[in-house]
């Protein structure tokens, strides 16, 4: 019961930006996969919290970064906030990368990160849930599971 009123806290957080009086940041919540063949007993209910502009060369070092799980994502800031995911750690673009532009100054909510096509820039409008943004993906295998640092900025 504790952990139901603790998720649905974050939840309400991540979800309505003036009850945690927000600022321009990236908040990562690691999703745990229980078909995946691992140690851990108990999923992270932590929150990764990135600030704007602090580039993370290994996501093992931040909250949760160093279980198996898949990354969902808030992205908030001023139009224009760009951001680059990689699938590797020191920001190496072999396994894979997703690149992220704001287009608007509303908070953007991402559940699948390897949901967008191939090698393209794609333009998504503002919805009642998020804003609008830009992506360009270059796949690779599990991205989602792979994410291992972030890099803010072109």
């Amino acid at each position: 019961m504790k952990i139901r009123a603790f998720l649905l806290t974050c939840s309400l957080l991540i979800c309505f930006p003036i009850l945690g009086f927000a600022k321009d940041e990236l908040v990562m919540q690691k999703e745990f996969m229980y078909w995946n063949s691992s140690t851990e007993i108990y999923p992270c209910s932590q929150l990764t919290h990135i600030k704007l502009g602090q580039d993370v060369p290994d996501i093992r070092e931040e909250a949760c970064g160093a279980l198996n799980g898949k990354f969902s994502l808030t992205l908030s800031g001023p139009p224009g906030t760009t951001l680059t995911l990689f699938g590797n750690y020191n920001y190496d673009q072999e396994n894979g990368f997703l690149i992220i532009r704001k287009s608007d100054d509303r908070k953007l909510w991402l559940l699948d990160l390897s949901s967008f096509p191939a090698d393209q820039w794609l333009s998504t409008k503002a919805n009642r849930d998020s804003g609008a943004f830009e992506t360009f993906y270059k796949p690779s295998p599990i991205f989602e599971q792979s994410i291992s640092s972030i890099k803010w900025g072109n």
